[in-house]
């Protein structure tokens, strides 16, 4: 039994997976990088993100009976997948748990699909509350 404690200290402090939480111009520059200001300026983007998610990957929130993951905070409510049977079905093709590691490519990928609809940069409410104006602070 005292041969495990060790090990098991050693899992609590250095979980399997460690989060991500971005810094601003970190995850800007990686927007960019990905095109993400060919569908929003980039500020607005970084705002809604900041207000979703913190920039944290690993986030995951119950919002009104839906799961909601990653650092885009993306619905399980047809966006992403909970069982491998129904990737097919969900609109981004990927299970929900993908977007909670350390690779934004998928995240953005979806987030991309998101922004093409009408409802665009407006799916995620903190837009509409937090990052429609004034927005010098989220410039990198």
């Amino acid at each position: 039994m005292m041969s495990l404690l060790p090990l098991l200290l050693l899992g609590i402090v250095f979980p399997a997976t460690q989060a991500i939480q971005f810094k601003k111009c970190e995850l800007s520059q990686i927007f960019k990088e990905e095109g993400m200001e060919k569908y929003f300026p980039l500020p607005e983007l970084i705002c809604t993100v900041f207000h979703i998610s913190g920039f944290e990957t690993e986030t995951k929130v119950n919002n009104k009976g839906h799961q909601e993951y990653g650092i885009f905070q993306i619905s399980n409510n047809g966006w992403c997948a909970e069982k491998e049977e129904d990737i097919t079905k969900s609109v981004c093709g990927i299970l929900c748990t993908k977007l909670l590691d350390d690779d934004i490519t998928d995240d953005i990928a979806c987030a991309k699909k998101i922004l093409q609809l009408p409802k665009r940069l407006d799916y995620w409410k903190a837009h509409k509350t937090f990052c429609r104006k004034d927005l010098d602070q989220w410039n990198c």
